[in-house]
């Protein structure tokens, strides 16, 4: 848990924007296929969690590092979002002091902000599912820290342990949260698809009544690695 940051209490630019193509052909991977896919993709490590608002998240982030219960610069960071984004959070994994509330949520949402991802805690949980913005966190508090800073917006982070840097794409569904870098989307998305292909296959196969190790090929494993 980071009390302080080398670029704090920088306001950055917005990173690069993804092709929507591409970030469109993303939105339709699950995170289990882009994090079994043969490219660059970050695994969030456990913890983090869908807590309120709608069940999945794919856009370009718009990060924020605070010090950790801090909410200044999350309150300022709401500027800096247009439609699509996605705040990233990383508020050092701290959760007795909630960095986002029901109120925040709201205006984000008003944006048309794509969701939420805080490595630390949220509040008004309620509040916060009624305004549908997809909100994953480690946790939730009713009480929330100071408001006096140091923060930045805009600068590289961590959250769960992957770096997130502005303009990331960032994708969350029920069974995590992953990240790709701007730079590999094309990358990750035909590495992905192919994944994709390969598990609509084994289901076709395993309906058309094929028993499941030979229609997923651990038949054929099984005879090259057992001894």
């Amino acid at each position: 848990m980071s009390k302080s940051h080398p670029d704090q209490w920088t306001i950055g630019a917005a990173g690069p924007r993804p092709d929507p193509a591409a970030l469109a052909a993303l939105r339709e991977l699950a995170t289990t296929q882009l994090a079994d896919a043969e490219a660059p993709v970050a695994v969030v490590g456990p913890g983090i969690a869908r807590v309120a608002g709608g069940r999945e998240i794919c856009g370009p982030a718009v990060t924020v590092w605070t010090k950790p219960g801090d909410i200044l610069h999350v309150l300022k960071a709401v500027d800096l979002v247009t439609a699509g984004d996605v705040l990233v959070v990383d508020g050092g994994g701290r959760l007795d002091a909630a960095v986002v509330g029901d109120i925040v949520a709201g205006a984000l949402a008003g944006l048309g902000c794509a969701g939420l991802v805080v490595d630390g805690a949220v509040r008004d949980v309620d509040g916060i599912d009624e305004t549908g913005l997809a909100t994953f966190a480690r946790g939730a508090h009713p009480a929330t820290g100071s408001n006096t800073g140091p923060g930045a917006i805009n600068v590289a982070v961590q959250v769960g342990g992957v770096a997130v840097r502005p303009g990331d794409v960032v994708r969350a569904d029920s069974s995590g949260v992953v990240v790709v870098s701007h730079e590999h989307v094309a990358q990750v998305v035909d590495a992905a698809s192919a994944v994709a292909e390969r598990e609509a296959t084994w289901r076709r196969r395993i309906a058309a009544g094929e028993p499941l190790p030979a229609a997923t090929g651990i038949d054929d494993v099984l005879a090259r690695v057992r001894p």
